[in-house]
């Protein structure tokens, strides 16, 4: 046929001794040597990378949306001079707290505030409004028909809303957080027989608010664990 070579027919094989060998297989052709899989395994391997492809990319958007949504926690980090801390990362900042200090995110949500993330030095019970940490920081972001400046202004007043008394809140100079200036206001008074502290601090980010409202207890200035979740804030572009 053309196009196809043919094998020459099999004229046997002469022995170290002159005699001619018969054919091996008599009556038949010889078997076709097997071909190499080489392609069908190769080709499995790309089907198996692209699986693990599909699957990579379906779990990674998946705590991409979880952690842009709800907020994430990095684990325990130590540092050189101080406690080991834990790190709070949102879609649009992120700080770290003590890791011997409470995520209390739950009570936030089961409050059904803007809260977006909230953590303290004691572990206080979800409906446990008036039983309050010595130390807490508190995150809320929310649309507003004002600009950080005027919701601080309008809102300063609800810092405090749970101590046994409190002063009028007082607006101080702006404080600034990893390069961007906050409005801020002070608040002074007392609970359960002790000093209290609570500043508001708001900040317009990607058409929302920000507003972070922090508190110490015993006495008249914030905590310098407070002010160090205050140092670590970094904000991440969205």
């Amino acid at each position: 046929m053309a196009g196809q070579l043919r094998a020459a027919p099999f004229a046997g094989r002469v022995s170290t001794s002159g005699e001619t060998m018969g054919h091996p297989y008599p009556g038949q052709q010889p078997p076709s040597p097997s071909r190499p899989r080489t392609g069908f395994w190769i080709a499995l391997g790309c089907v198996l990378i692209l699986l693990v492809l599909v699957f990579l990319a379906v779990t990674g958007g998946v705590v991409y949306l979880v952690s842009r949504d709800r907020g994430t926690q990095a684990g325990p980090t130590a540092t050189a001079d101080g406690p080991e801390l834990v790190t709070v990362e949102h879609e649009f900042f992120s700080f770290s707290y003590p890791a011997t200090w409470f995520d209390l995110h739950e009570s936030a949500e089961a409050a059904e505030t803007d809260g977006v993330a909230e953590v303290a030095d004691e572990d206080i019970a979800p409906d446990d409004l008036f039983n309050l940490a010595e130390n807490s920081v508190v995150v809320y972001m929310f649309d507003s028909d004002l600009h950080a400046v005027m919701t601080c202004r309008t809102q300063a007043t609800w810092t405090g809303f749970a101590w046994d008394e409190s002063e009028d809140p007082e607006e101080i100079d702006p404080i600034t957080l990893d390069g961007k200036e906050l409005a801020a206001h002070r608040t002074l008074g007392t609970h359960d027989g002790q000093d209290v502290v609570g500043e508001m601090y708001c900040a317009d980010v990607a058409g929302e608010v920000v507003q972070i409202v922090v508190e110490t207890h015993g006495a008249t200035e914030l905590s310098p664990e407070i002010q160090g979740i205050l140092d670590s804030w970094v904000w991440v572009e969205g």
